[in-house]
């Protein structure tokens, strides 16, 4: 079935559900997890120190973010490998997942309304477009 999965997590309630619905996938098929969280970088900084502060802001908060997922797997007697990388969250995960070769992408979203979605962009949209591999898009309910 799946050998390896990417489980794109932010912490929020959408990624807490997909992280749910991959813990149960793995118990079954016994798979490589891969955990990846994307920081976004000011796009307009005016120095240096000010994009390397905000990295290393985003790195501590998605390290919490991520440890607490990954005891969340721990206690299910499941492993993950944890990636944080930074950029445009659709492109990076695209770009993760082909340099990890994985099988399955899941990304966890709520439902927007059109015009939300368009003003926030939409990385669900751009991952199930452009993914070389399946994906499973684990939706919460409003």
């Amino acid at each position: 079935m799946f050998k390896k999965i990417l489980l794109a997590y932010d912490g929020s309630d959408g990624a807490k559900l997909a992280l749910e619905r991959v813990a149960e996938l793995a118990k079954v098929t016994k798979t490589e997890l891969h955990m990846l969280a994307v920081g976004r970088i000011p796009e307009y900084a005016e120095t240096m120190s000010e994009v390397e502060e905000a990295r290393e802001q985003a790195k501590n908060f998605y390290s919490k973010i991520m440890e607490d997922a990954v005891e969340s797997l721990r206690q299910r007697e499941l492993e993950a490998k944890v990636h944080i990388d930074f950029g445009k969250p659709g492109d990076v995960i695209l770009r993760i997942a082909e340099d990890l070769i994985v099988d399955l992408i899941v990304l966890g979203t709520k439902p927007h309304s059109a015009l939300r979605r368009r003003f926030l962009g939409a990385t669900v949209d751009k991952v199930v477009d452009h993914a070389l591999c399946s994906v499973l898009v684990v939706r919460t309910v409003s």
